[in-house]
């Protein structure tokens, strides 16, 4: 059997950790797959290594810099593995890379899932400096998107094979079923629900967000669904007391079930600051469920009629009466719509395929 080292999981279930899930699934059956990372436990652990899959444990850099380079080394020597796949968002580090292809790996793979720097300078000085570097290590380049492919590869991003960030749309399309048990299970029976899948970090613009559902319960009997954990976790908790709207929210943490909690789900609002494709916005259109975001995400994020694009600048209160708009909207599914563009994760599994058997 052959076999596969994955880097890119972390504690954290975010899309780089669901396009790993996308690799899982398209190879666990004929494939070894292993886990490399620097955290104590990531999503999945238990049914990873339950079908057999190894998950290795690295020293932090931010520990001690030689024991992480020395654990690398020693995954790479005792084991042999024929794909090695690095999923990240910066080349801050491609300590990695450079030790998978110095062991011998045949196939090692760079994937871009970002298009701009989210860390402090210093990591802009390092991924400026390792993008210089990283082409002589490597044998494929794959990206989320165009923009994401020059983060990484600069003039040599035409390269790059583009795998959109796809979802499996049957576990998302509207159900009516589903809806009413999640909607019962969260005690949300009969509301107006607006959602939020995102990290609570500054991007994100939280703060806004809670404004904007602010105005909404002045006029609507609203309830706002939020996934997610960040820095900004607590902060965003307490600003809400302070709007004294912290009872009509359900700060539900990391979910494993985002596709049923979507059900349940009317409008999904994204106010971020800046971004490129966000996951969770794929997952919403697959549910079919409309999106207001704001005009400062990457206009790649229409992937369906159902995202619309509005101003920052517009204020709270204007938001909120757009949201309003979508009160009686009647979701269907838009599998067409997503189909066509390729963001269906069977299509991607089987490039994958493809891929790792080259």
């Amino acid at each position: 059997m052959k076999k596969i080292l994955i880097d890119g999981m972390s504690s954290n279930m975010g899309g780089v950790e669901k396009f790993v899930c996308t690799i899982y699934e398209a190879l666990k059956d004929e494939w070894q797959v292993d886990f490399i990372t620097v955290d104590e436990s990531i999503p999945y652990q238990e049914e990873f290594l339950r079908n057999g899959s190894q998950i290795h444990k690295l020293t932090p850099r931010y520990v001690s810099v030689s024991k992480y380079k020395n654990d690398i080394k020693e995954v790479f020597k005792n084991n042999q593995y024929d794909v090695f796949w690095f999923n990240k968002t910066t080349l801050s580090s491609i300590d990695c890379i450079k030790e998978a292809k110095n062991s011998g790996v045949k196939n090692v793979i760079c994937h871009s899932h970002q298009s701009k720097n989210m860390g402090t300078l210093f990591t802009l000085l390092m991924h400026n400096m390792n993008k210089r570097k990283v082409g002589k290590y490597i044998d494929y380049r794959v990206a989320c998107s165009k923009e994401a492919a020059e983060w990484f590869f600069g003039s040599k991003a035409q390269e790059a094979v583009i795998f959109p960030n796809a979802v499996n749309i049957g576990k998302y399309e509207p159900n009516e079923t589903l809806r009413d048990e999640k909607r019962k299970e969260l005690g949300i029976e009969g509301k107006f629900v607006i959602g939020n899948i995102a990290r609570f970090a500054k991007e994100k613009n939280h703060k806004f967000l809670m404004d904007i559902f602010a105005e909404l319960c002045k006029k609507e009997d609203a309830v706002l669904v939020s996934c997610g954990e960040g820095p900004l976790w607590e902060e965003t908790k307490n600003y809400a007391k302070e709007k004294k709207i912290d009872d009509k929210i359900l700060f539900l943490g990391m979910r494993k079930d985002i596709p049923e909690i979507l059900q349940a789900i009317d409008v999904v609002v994204f106010p971020s600051l800046f971004e490129g494709l966000p996951f969770s916005l794929v997952e919403a259109q697959a549910g079919g469920i409309p999106c207001l975001i704001s005009d400062t995400i990457g206009k790649e994020t229409k992937l369906t009629d159902l995202v619309q694009f509005f101003s920052l600048d517009a204020g709270a209160e204007a938001w909120a009466d757009e949201i309003l708009k979508y009160k009686d909207y009647k979701k269907v599914t838009k599998r067409n719509q997503l189909e066509e563009k390729g963001f269906s994760s069977e299509i991607i599994e089987e490039k994958i395929k493809e891929m790792v058997n080259h």
